[in-house]
């Protein structure tokens, strides 16, 4: 092994141990945390006895009747104030005066509007606490959840799930007799199959050479049709500089969006959001906050929001629909919830990921025949633990997805989207979405009731380039 790799093997097992030892970290404080996250479930005996002796106390020590209550009937006091305790933990409130509780007190009326009050009190309590373990808890869900995802980077860090391979000699050279000077080449082969070649490479001689040029040499080498990674300088230069050439995607996608706000509000409660990260992905993001207007706004576009940043910073779908739903949970000030609708398009293998929690159902349109997408979780926010449901589907050219908000697809909603459908509809994602929207304004007498969001894209195979490829290389 070279010298340059045995050190590069060396700091990444160092740096994958210090990332194992943060997500172990991460772990146990979670476990410690839930450790005493207990939930109250009732009020116990013992918060009930502390209670009546702290109220009963200044009570009958100014009472003339004491020492015969506390003295000579010691023990016919003891088991009346029992039997009330009693009644209070099993009904969870006061008895009423008419029960017979400690009839022949003389002042039952102020030692029961007392007991009253401290009940409410100690119900308030009990809220309180019940509220600040449900915060522990999803504190706890957010550490684990964290020590998951620097576990799998650190797991990532030995390419779990593609492998990598050192691009033969001969290559270096033809890149050479092209005046492409490479210094260090690997070939990425994702888990998605697809092909990335990473190279550290400057022109010869002064030249420069576009990315895209240089793109058609690699293709013609390697045997698959590569393009510049989007992040990828545009120019090689006199200068080293790292480049990034994947393989180019199969498919293209067109969007559409069609909206309208409910009758009584000027602000739609739903947002949206078309992601193009690099890799040959398309991901659409739909979120509706529970009712309408301002606050239902703000919501929603909070999710859609942190989901642009989660799964931009590289974080996979399901995690930021956890950390989102943990976060929501550790909100207070508002009982507000959202959904959270997320389908991600691969346009080299064309499958595409369907991630709902409690969102509307999306639809799969390819000619005559629908398929529905539905969901039966709970929008965002309402559990510690979120519940979203995950299917996978394989789309072809001429496929359409329709993602939809509760105010288009109702009870009926693939039926509804088939009736809005079986006239005369053209190929472009932006008539689909107009139509249907149309057809929902329509049935609500265009005043809608909710706010009404589609979002439609459609697969068509990309035309790629014709190139001079000699064979696929042998780099395995």
């Amino acid at each position: 092994m070279k010298r340059d790799n045995v050190v590069e093997w060396k700091m990444q097992k160092e740096v994958k141990r210090r990332l194992c030892g943060i997500a172990g970290a991460f772990e146990r404080l979670s476990g410690s945390i839930s450790s005493f996250a207990s939930p109250w479930t009732g009020m116990e005996q013992a918060q009930l006895t502390k209670m009546f002796d702290e109220i009963s106390m200044p009570i009958c020590s100014e009472c003339s009747q004491c020492g015969q209550c506390w003295g000579d009937k010691r023990e016919q006091s003891l088991a009346e104030a029992e039997r009330l305790l009693s009644a209070i933990q099993e009904s969870g409130g006061m008895p009423g005066e008419d029960g017979g509780y400690l009839v022949d007190c003389k002042r039952r009326g102020e030692l029961f509007e007392g007991l009253g009050r401290g009940l409410l009190l100690l119900r308030q309590g009990l809220v309180w606490r019940n509220r600040i373990n449900e915060s522990r808890e999803a504190v706890a869900d957010q550490l684990t959840e964290m020590a998951r995802i620097v576990g799998e980077f650190a797991g990532n860090l030995e390419q779990q799930g593609g492998k990598v391979w050192e691009v033969p000699r001969s290559v270096y050279t033809r890149l050479w007799l092209k005046q492409i000077y490479a210094k260090r080449m690997l070939m990425l082969e994702k888990s998605d199959g697809s092909l990335e070649l990473h190279m550290t490479a400057r022109c010869r001689r002064g030249r420069c050479m576009t990315t895209k040029e240089a793109a058609m040499i690699l293709s013609c080498i390697v045997g698959e049709h590569l393009v510049p990674g989007e992040a990828s300088r545009h120019v090689i230069g006199k200068d080293y500089s790292d480049y990034v050439f994947r393989e180019d995607a199969n498919f293209e996608v067109m969007t559409g969006v069609a909206r309208a706000v409910r009758a009584d509000s000027r602000v739609s409660g739903d947002n949206f959001s078309f992601l193009y990260p690099e890799g040959g992905e398309v991901i659409m993001l739909l979120s509706d906050g529970m009712g309408s207007g301002e606050a239902a706004c703000r919501e929603s576009e909070r999710v859609i929001e942190l989901l642009e940043q989660f799964l931009e910073a590289g974080f996979k779908e399901e995690a930021a629909m956890r950390l989102i739903n943990s976060m929501l949970v550790l909100r207070t000030e508002n009982t507000m919830f959202s959904t959270m609708d997320i389908t991600v398009l691969h346009l080299t293998t064309g499958m595409c990921d369907f991630m709902k929690a409690g969102a509307a159902a999306t639809f799969i349109l390819r000619g005559d025949w629908m398929e529905s997408i539905s969901s039966t979780t709970l929008p965002a926010g309402m559990l510690s633990c979120v519940s979203y449901d995950v299917k996978q589907k394989k789309l072809y050219e001429g496929d359409y997805v329709i993602m939809v908000s509760d105010g288009v697809a109702e009870s009926d909603g693939e039926e509804f989207i088939a009736r809005a459908l079986s006239g005369s509809v053209g190929g472009n994602p932006q008539e689909i979405a107009n139509v249907i929207l149309e057809a929902a304004m329509k049935r609500e007498d265009y005043q809608p009731k909710d706010d009404m969001t589609v979002l439609v894209a459609g697969l068509s195979k990309r035309t790629k380039e014709k190139g001079c490829h000699t064979g696929k290389l042998d780099v395995k």
